[in-house]
């Protein structure tokens, strides 16, 4: 490794302690001979390259279940949204997936369980994401008056039966993403575990990948 690599991992390595940039230029000034502000080019140079970095590898991985038919990409319109027959592992998009700081949720339906003799999966469908309420909701019923088909995330209800019961009011969540502006991919995940991912797997990697990033989760995801 380089002077240079060493000295831009050393800096980064400083950020992701706090992900404050201010309290990190406040610690390594002292540390190291460089200016503030050229400090603070290392930092934003490698949080700008693993942002770059992490659409690269979920590009390659759209490629790779779309090479096998096991991917679907959904344009919602201003209707009911369309989910393939299928589980697996779903993410949300604003506009698109260009940019690391679109991303808004990542799911999985679908899961293992041990049977008498082989694994059993409970094949939970994505359509059936439709009726949560926490900590997102897809806005669908007649309910929502002229208010539909609306992605909403950021429960204000202290608990799951506070949001139940205040879940179609239009502003019973902190964020709302109109249907025209998402894009859904799904990657299906069956029951052939012979594959290398299982719905949880391929959940926990993206969103792996996504906290190495970011030093978050995506807004709408509460834990990993």
């Amino acid at each position: 490794m380089s002077y240079t690599e060493s000295m831009l991992e050393f800096v980064y390595d400083q950020y992701c302690l706090s992900y404050n940039m201010e309290d990190t230029l406040d610690f390594i000034e002292d540390e190291i001979d460089f200016t503030r502000e050229e400090i603070k080019d290392m930092i934003q140079y490698t949080i700008d390259y693993n942002k770059e970095q992490f659409i690269k590898d979920y590009k390659s991985l759209v490629e790779q279940f779309k090479s096998k038919f096991y991917f679907t990409e959904i344009d919602c319109k201003k209707e009911k949204i369309k989910w393939p027959k299928k589980s697996g592992v779903y993410v949300i998009w604003k506009n698109n997936y260009s940019s690391l700081d679109n991303l808004i949720y990542v799911g999985m339906t679908g899961k293992f369980k041990r049977g008498k003799e082989k694994s059993i999966f409970n094949s939970v469908t994505f359509d059936k994401r439709g009726y949560r309420y926490t900590p997102y909701r897809f806005c669908e019923s007649v309910k929502d008056g002229d208010k539909r088909f609306e992605f909403r995330y950021g429960p204000k209800g202290k608990n799951g039966e506070e949001q139940s019961k205040i879940k179609y009011q239009h502003h019973a969540y902190e964020k709302r993403i109109p249907y025209l502006e998402l894009k859904i991919h799904c990657f299906h995940v069956s029951d052939n575990h012979q594959e290398y991912y299982t719905p949880e797997l391929l959940e926990k990697e993206i969103l792996t990948k996504y906290l190495k990033s970011s030093g978050n989760l995506p807004p709408a995801n509460n834990e990993l």
